[in-house]
């Protein structure tokens, strides 16, 4: 089963046009305990596990949480889609709380999705530690306003236009967001780019309170 609920966009792709950007791999930091801190009783027990990027400015998602439909404003998911989608809350998904905006068959089902994880609280070092095996593709992106993520998905080859991502807003906590561009999108544009400019309005907005 994939982390996340799903994503996309229309108008978004058609904002910068064909793009083959490749993803880039983010710079692990070390973790460090203070003196004054006991060190942890094993690798197992570490957060950031490693090779796992720090968080180094961690996000509260205690409201998000109760309203995950808050991660984008109207205004963005106009922008994002071309034209007014309703939200459509899942308070009580399986992952998480959760969100997704569903377009309609006139613009190729595109949809835009995110999922507040509540399986366990190890943030980012669950995903990486499920490479390979949970998850068959796994590739680290180039961070996304200053915060880690990774693209990933159950399959080794995923499913044409669609990106699943898990951003690290904590050393405890991701946000999975997943993409899927409208049919006519389609291998125009990487969608895991497009899932980051999504990602990046997600983030402005949880710093900013919205």
């Amino acid at each position: 089963m994939k982390r996340a609920a799903a994503l996309a966009g229309v108008a978004l792709f058609a904002l910068a046009g064909c793009s083959s950007q490749a993803p880039g791999q983010a710079s692990p930091e070390p973790s460090s305990v203070p003196a004054s801190q006991p060190a942890p009783s094993s690798a197992a027990d570490q957060l950031p596990g490693p090779g796992v990027p720090k968080v180094e400015n961690p996000i509260d998602t205690t409201q998000v949480a109760k309203n995950p439909c808050m991660v984008l404003t109207d205004e963005q998911v106009q922008l994002v889609f071309g034209y007014a989608v309703q939200a459509s809350p899942r308070p009580d998904g399986a992952a998480g709380p959760a969100c997704s905006w569903d377009g309609d068959a006139a613009h190729g089902y595109p949809r835009v999705g995110v999922v507040v994880t509540n399986a366990d609280k190890r943030g980012l070092t669950s995903v990486y530690a499920a490479k390979g095996t949970g998850y068959k593709f796994f590739q680290p992106l180039t961070p996304v306003s200053g915060y880690p993520a990774a693209a990933y998905d159950v399959s080794a080859d995923r499913r044409p236009g669609e990106c699943n991502m898990a951003i690290g807003v904590s050393d405890t906590q991701v946000i999975d967001l997943e993409v899927m561009q409208p049919k006519a999108r389609i291998g125009s544009k990487d969608p895991c780019e497009s899932g980051r400019q999504v990602a990046a309005m997600m983030i402005g907005n949880l710093q900013g309170g919205h």
